[in-house]
């Protein structure tokens, strides 16, 4: 006699799917090239790019008009909302990679400091030479204060582990960790608080929060795109200076600008914005730093 065969639940509870073939390669655009920008320039057309998709529009069949997301509190300004707030911490990070890979290609103690560190072949082998210092960056991090503090030091042989002494930096971190919190409730938790987030935020402040939604204003997105401008601009005067410092004391600096440019002029060139990036500024700056260090002609 034969067994039955035995049968297999297997009801499609889920609806019906379509195969897909993802392919990897055709996600990525081979003719980019990276711009010969100052960091802070890219930062700020990443920032400048987030924020103006806060003026998109959501179309409503019912009176045939476009309605801006930004005046309503609809799931899709909510889902906006959220990416616009990955799109500024990562405007952040892309500003700290860029500025590291071309201080490690420029400035000597930095290079020098970093000789010890380690890439992967596969990297050796493929990247190109300006931008093979990228590669050294793959597990750095600079989703909050601490993790940036590290980073600088690692590289840089830049210690800003006293920044609580400056007033206006320690502010500057103190607001960027906390958007790195609603960050990291974004892309883990689905946009909502969980628990680690409540402690670091604060428990007894925040515990009535915990397993909400984020729910962010237009205002608030603003602010949050604030936080991370004043950061930049905050941690880029003070590399700026920390940097230019220390080549006193292994740069022959001169005191006279026709014979010091070729070795400011790159410094200036890294840190400043386009927009204020001129032989004005680039002379008032020289002298402010010559007299600062008194370094005589």
């Amino acid at each position: 006699m034969n067994k039955k065969a035995k049968k297999t639940f297997n009801y499609q509870v889920s609806g019906t799917r379509t195969t897909s073939s993802i392919k990897s390669l055709v996600f990525f655009d081979e003719s980019y090239l990276e711009p010969v920008k100052p960091p802070i320039d890219i930062f700020n057309g990443k920032r400048g790019s987030n924020i103006r998709l806060l003026g998109a529009c959501l179309y409503s069949s019912a009176s045939s008009t476009f309605q801006p997301l930004a005046n309503s509190s609809s799931d899709e300004w909510n889902q906006l909302s959220h990416l616009v707030i990955l799109g500024l911490v990562s405007s952040v990070e892309t500003y700290f990679r860029s500025l590291i890979r071309k201080l490690l290609i420029i400035d000597e103690h930095s290079k020098k400091h970093s000789y010890v560190a380690n890439v992967t072949y596969g990297a050796a082998l493929h990247h190109q030479k300006d931008l093979l210092p990228e590669a050294l960056l793959e597990n750095a991090s600079f989703t909050s204060s601490a993790n940036i503090v590290k980073t600088l030091n690692s590289f840089l042989d830049l210690n800003l582990g006293g920044y609580a002494k400056i007033p206006s930096l320690n502010s500057a971190f103190n607001d960027y960790d906390t958007v790195c919190h609603l960050r990291h409730c974004v892309v883990h938790r689905s946009g909502h608080l969980g628990s680690n987030n409540a402690l670091s935020l604060g428990l007894d402040e925040y515990c009535k929060f915990l397993e909400k939604p984020i729910s962010i204003d237009l205002s608030g997105i603003q602010e949050i795109a604030v936080v991370c401008d004043t950061l930049i601009k905050e941690i880029n005067d003070k590399i700026f200076h920390d940097i230019l410092s220390r080549t006193v004391n292994h740069l022959n600096w001169s005191g006279d600008l026709r014979s010091d440019k070729s070795l400011f002029k790159p410094y200036f060139d890294l840190f400043s914005p386009t927009d204020s990036n001129d032989v004005a500024t680039l002379k008032r700056c020289y002298h402010e730093f010559i007299l600062a260090h008194d370094i005589k002609v």
